[in-house]
């Protein structure tokens, strides 16, 4: 299940999961904002740097720097099939694999994109080698023509389907997912060889350890080399590790079969106690760089991981022991500051707050200093547990007596987050301070621009920011396709991101006149259309035909006016690209506007015909001179004026009802004009229903007023307050978001100052 803050990707399986890269590529992706730092599940061993396919090679960049630039290859044209629904591009990639998985496995060809070793020999097995070589290249084709022209470009040099599809898993769009969460305690099989007379079931119990020496706690078992503590440590049994902690204090430090230490398998499984616990006695050097990827990949997790605060904590401490992990290949095939830019919910722009909750965060006080100060050792000896600890029993009741009320009121929450993002602020710090003093080489430098490139995509503003500060050449670098970070801020519209090119007034004409491999300037990217998980974020389809429209005109201000004609490598100019990407769009804005048109303009008609006649049937009557009985009643001018304004009001949302059901609907009209008109009648509409409720109060008041059923107006005038309720509370925060879309400060900061 795909939660912000879930654990980790783990397997519920029969002892410790194995590490996310060696997940079988057949589970499904499910993208996941503070999980555990899974990438695309490779079939084959990762590589110690992506290695881009074809005549593409990674070359310095024109400004000198250590930051490598890769060089393009030659793009074919590419004409999509009715294999896949939409062709694969760099914001798709989960619903394209779904469909292209199920193409292959209906062919029998899925088997091709998965073998990665012991491919039959040509002299050896003639028949089963022409076999693989017919389903390979089926299946490779199938994959190529389901590519846009950019993805077809990354892979037209890959001969075999496996490869092409592991790169496209791991490039096309990367990010974090889920299986099902690991819950409860499963039957495991013996933990060693009977003839050792260890454990022969799991899970076991404290008084079952006392009974075994130090060196049978060191025992393996055979079949995946995992010691008791593997064992514990999957299951987050704290109280089990100190036991065996207590009997041997080098179990910490023997990894298993994989060469995984149990601190690293804790962190996998999301176990926080027993990462805590297992990191306080695993020996620093068994993390350090030069013994494999094990700190590396504890520091991924770390991070990726949302137990607050404490998984961060953890990673100041490893940061500050062993900086250089900060750019090291984790088990997944990740360096952590890669992990780090996908998180924009550890830093403060991130972090969703309501108005008051960001006046309390504001006068919250935090220290993220001194991180390895915050990792205790949560294990004591028998011994140590004395009275001398009653003090400390008391301080913790009477904190834990006050945690209530300050969870109540959601201060605890505030500060947590206030904590997190101070201490993510320091790691990044501590991460760029450290590549100030590196001499980066060609991959390293490769792989801190892909970390830039994705923390942009994902609008991670604090992390970009904090980078190009301390690495400015990363401005001019470009990715596979000649794009730069403003480029990918518009394509995948992370207006945040955008907005900071206005603070870079010395180098702005430049950034906004130089176009891609495509020849696509700035506004060509504008121009077509946003990823469908930006757009699934505002609310119907004429609201985002509106932010279109929007981006589309800021990045027409700022780009030279040469860029407004320029055409690209297909012949075609923004403004063609924009009508040709956004004609569905438009169908889906026009159709969605008639729908709340039709059934408004139901609503404000019947409204308008009940009031015209209750105008005429007052309550009471009139007199012998035909002027109504209750003239001089307050309560009758009431219902008089309240009648007349629900009259009006409905009558003219019906005439901007009929205005959007005969409007043209052209592009420019989804702007101003149209979302104007939804405002005036939807406001109107309400106006009207909220007048007729009290015209119908004040008429049941008038009536009863001498009754002695009078007692019945209360409730009465309460239930008719149910429907204006029922409506203000379903189409209000509509009108609020069209009108605060149309007519509020807007989503671009252009007085931003220079941060660089």
């Amino acid at each position: 299940m795909a939660v912000e803050g879930g654990a980790p990707n783990t397997i519920a399986s029969g002892g410790p999961p194995s590490i996310i890269s060696k997940i079988s590529g057949s589970s499904e992706i499910m993208a996941v904002e503070g999980g555990a730092p899974n990438t695309i599940a490779s079939e084959g061993p990762p590589s110690s740097i992506p290695e881009i396919p074809g005549s593409s090679a990674i070359t310095p960049s024109k400004s000198n720097d250590v930051l490598p630039k890769i060089t393009p290859a030659i793009i074919p044209t590419v004409v999509p099939t009715a294999i896949v629904r939409e062709v694969l591009t760099e914001g798709n990639y989960r619903h394209w694999r779904t469909c292209i998985k199920r193409y292959l496995v209906g062919q029998g060809l899925y088997e091709v994109c998965r073998m990665s070793y012991n491919l039959p020999l040509e002299g050896e097995e003639p028949e089963a080698y022409y076999e693989w070589k017919k389903k390979n290249a089926m299946a490779l084709h199938a994959i190529q023509i389901s590519c846009s022209r950019e993805m077809l470009s990354q892979i037209m040099g890959i001969k075999h389907a496996n490869e092409a599809w592991n790169f496209l898993k791991r490039y096309a769009r990367p990010t974090f997912y889920f299986d099902e969460p690991f819950s409860g305690l499963q039957e495991q099989p013996p933990l060693a060889d009977p003839s050792t007379g260890l454990l022969l079931c799991w899970p076991v119990f404290p008084y079952q350890v006392k009974k075994l020496s130090p060196k049978d706690l060191e025992e393996k078992e055979h079949g995946q080399g995992y010691t008791a503590l593997a064992w514990a440590a999957s299951d987050g049994i704290t109280e089990i590790a100190q036991c065996m902690i207590r009997k041997n204090s080098t179990l910490a430090n023997i990894s298993d079969m994989d060469q995984i230490l149990p601190v690293v398998i804790a962190s996998s499984l999301g176990k926080r106690d027993m990462t805590r616990f297992l990191y306080s006695h695993t020996r620093p050097e068994e993390l350090a760089p030069e013994k494999g990827t094990n700190g590396a990949t504890l520091l991924s997790y770390c991070i990726a991981s949302k137990f607050l605060p404490n998984s961060t904590d953890l990673a100041l401490d490893i940061i500050e022991k062993h900086p250089r992990l900060a750019v090291t290949l984790d088990m997944d095939g990740l360096i952590p500051l890669y992990v780090l830019g996908q998180m924009p919910s550890l830093f403060k722009r991130g972090s969703q707050l309501w108005f008051w909750q960001r006046w309390i965060y504001s006068r919250i006080s935090v220290n993220p200093d001194h991180a390895s100060d915050r990792v205790p050792v949560n294990v004591d000896d028998d011994t140590a547990r004395d009275d001398g600890n009653k003090t400390g029993k008391v301080l913790c009741q009477l904190m834990l007596g006050l945690s209530y009320p300050l969870e109540l009121l959601g201060i605890k929450n505030i500060r947590q987050k206030k904590l997190r993002n101070a201490q993510a602020t320091k790691l990044l710090q501590l991460i760029c301070a450290e590549l100030l003093s590196l001499k980066t080489d060609m991959i390293v430098g490769y792989r801190v621009h892909q970390a830039v490139i994705q923390a942009v995509k994902q609008g991670n503003v604090e992390f970009v920011t904090g980078m190009i500060k301390s690495i400015p050449e990363l401005v001019w670098n470009d990715d596979i396709n000649d794009r730069n970070i403003f480029f990918i801020a518009i394509l995948n519209r992370q207006e945040e991101i955008f907005s900071l090119l206005h603070g870079l007034t010395s180098v702005k004409k430049k950034i906004t006149s130089i176009g891609d491999r495509f020849d696509n300037n700035m506004l060509h990217l504008a121009a077509m259309l946003a990823p469908p998980d930006m757009l699934e974020g505002i609310s119907g389809a004429a609201l985002q035909m509106q932010r279109e429209l929007q981006w589309y005109q800021e990045v027409e201000s700022i780009v030279p006016p040469i860029c407004k004609d320029t055409r690209n490598s297909d012949g075609k100019k923004p403004s063609e690209v924009f009508s040709e990407q956004h004609a569905d769009l438009v169908k889906e804005g026009e159709k969605w506007m008639k729908e709340i048109a039709n059934s408004s303009t139901f609503v404000s008609a019947l409204i308008v015909t009940i009031m015209f006649a209750a105008a005429f049937t007052i309550p009471g009557g009139n007199n012998d001179k035909g002027a109504p009985i209750f003239l001089e009643n307050k309560l009758f001018m009431v219902f008089l004026v309240s009648d007349s304004i629900s009259l009006f009001s409905a009558t003219t949302s019906v005439l901007m009802f009929l205005g959007i059901l005969t409007s043209q609907y052209a592009e420019v009209k989804f702007l101003t004009r149209l979302p104007t008109k939804l405002i005036i009648g939807l406001s109107t509409l309400f106006v009207s229903i909220a007048a007729m409720t009290i015209a119908f109060c004040a008429a049941l008041a008038i009536l009863l007023r001498e009754s002695s059923t009078k007692v019945v107006m209360i409730p009465i005038i309460l239930l008719a307050c149910v429907p204006v309720t029922l409506f203000a509370l379903l189409q209000f925060p509509l009108l609020v978001n069209i009108f605060i879309s149309t007519y509020g400060p807007g989503i671009f900061d252009r007085k931003i100052e220079r941060w660089y």
